[in-house]
């Protein structure tokens, strides 16, 4: 399943600690925006990972796409939807 992750983080090790971590599960469309395709274990395991480096202050958001509407995203101006489905978890 595609899911969009964004985030704000409060300061800014913490913020790059989390974009480090989910560019381990997806592809960055913004500064803090991923889309990451992922199999329900996977987006647990990313949960929990990014669980461990957030505070209270941070925000992070998960937006599930159904596999329809993945293939319905559009994209004015540069970039394009992240279309790799072949992310290696490490």
């Amino acid at each position: 399943m595609l899911i969009v992750v964004c985030y704000d983080i409060a300061e800014d090790l913490r913020r790059r600690r989390v974009s480090d971590e989910l560019e381990n599960f997806g592809g960055r469309v913004q500064d803090s925006v991923f889309e990451c395709h992922l199999e329900e274990r996977q987006l647990k395991e990313l949960q929990e990972r990014l669980a461990g480096i957030i505070h209270e202050e941070d925000r992070l958001g998960y937006y599930p796409l159904c596999p329809k509407d993945a293939l319905d995203i559009i994209v004015d101006g540069q970039g394009e939807p992240c279309r790799d489905w072949d992310y290696h978890i490490v």
